[in-house]
């Protein structure tokens, strides 16, 4: 019995130890939360005054980069205006005026870009003019502006007068694209996709419109099927939403291209690459969405775009 006793009481003696162990651990395994929640907190303000003290320098770089410029540019002043169209939309005018920092009696000042260039008039310590800027003009060229003297000439780039691109505010844009799912078995490619187009009217509410939709489809740079869609994309408005199932006879490294075709009341053609399919090298399935468009005048000419993805 005594030893039995004795067994019951250390029993006790134990539980009651790990009863107490048990509530340490648990005091101590809610402390290390609150110490790991203490810390992801800390980590998180850190990365938080990190990112504040990155923004405060990227602002003292700008601030200094822009003073360093003004400091260094010819102009204290420019101001520009972009006025309508051409009747052949093909240009529009710009009206500018420039206040140079040094100014002498024989002074002069010009304008160019593109390939056309323009005198400016001076009136005071203002030089103010006018030059016909296309409406295709990349995003890297800018005004030039030209100042002569007896001691010479100097030239600096108006970079901020924005003329690149103007057609967007002109002409409608066009975007095609697929959520498309490809499957290829024994030499033979079943398409089966979303297929939208978008229409949207240019922004200046200029009268230039969508005349005609063409739905293409190309193997190899060959045209193997045309269909005039112009009716279906017309009467859904500016969306055009269907489905897109197809199979095709395919070979290794053959591409194939689903684009679609719309052409202005101007005769400006816009393209714009729904689907791309190609098989890779090892076998598998590559195959690539464009929403991008790219236009071309009458001629073919590429005037805006990626050329690459015509070639």
């Amino acid at each position: 019995m005594d030893e039995n006793k004795k067994q019951i009481d250390t029993n006790r003696i134990i539980i009651l130890l790990l009863a107490v162990l048990l509530v340490i651990g648990g005091i101590k395994i809610r402390t290390l939360s609150d110490d790991v929640k203490n810390l992801k907190s800390q980590n998180s303000n850190l990365d938080s005054e990190i990112q504040m003290l990155r923004n405060e320098i990227n602002s003292v770089y700008n601030n200094v980069d822009k003073q360093l410029k003004e400091e260094a540019s010819l102009i204290s002043g420019v101001d520009y205006t972009i006025g309508n169209p051409s009747e052949d939309m093909k240009s529009v005018q710009l009206s500018i005026t420039v206040v140079p920092k040094m100014i002498s009696d024989d002074t002069e000042l010009s304008v160019a870009i593109n390939g056309n260039s323009a005198s400016l008039t001076r009136n005071g310590n203002e030089f103010t003019g006018t030059i016909d800027v296309g409406l295709f003009v990349d995003y890297d060229q800018w005004p030039l502006l030209t100042i002569k003297t007896s001691e010479g000439t100097k030239t600096e780039y108006l970079d901020g007068v924005d003329v690149s691109y103007l057609f967007s505010n002109y002409l409608p844009t066009l975007e095609a694209d697929m959520s498309a799912s490809s499957k290829l078995s024994n030499g033979k490619l079943q398409v089966e996709a979303g297929f939208r187009i978008a229409s949207h009217l240019a922004h200046k509410n200029a009268p230039v419109t969508f005349t005609s939709f063409t739905l293409i489809e190309e193997m190899n740079g060959k045209e193997i099927s045309k269909q005039d869609i112009t009716d279906e994309v017309r009467k859904s408005g500016e969306n055009y939403n269907t489905r897109y199932i197809k199979s095709f006879e395919v070979s290794p490294e053959d591409e194939l291209k689903v684009y679609v075709i719309a052409e202005d009341s101007l005769g400006y053609v816009h393209k714009a690459l729904a689907h791309y399919w190609i098989e890779a090298e090892n076998g598998a399935q590559a195959e690539t969405v464009f929403g991008g468009e790219t236009i071309f005048d009458k001629n073919g000419n590429m005037l805006y775009g990626d050329k690459s993805l015509w070639e």
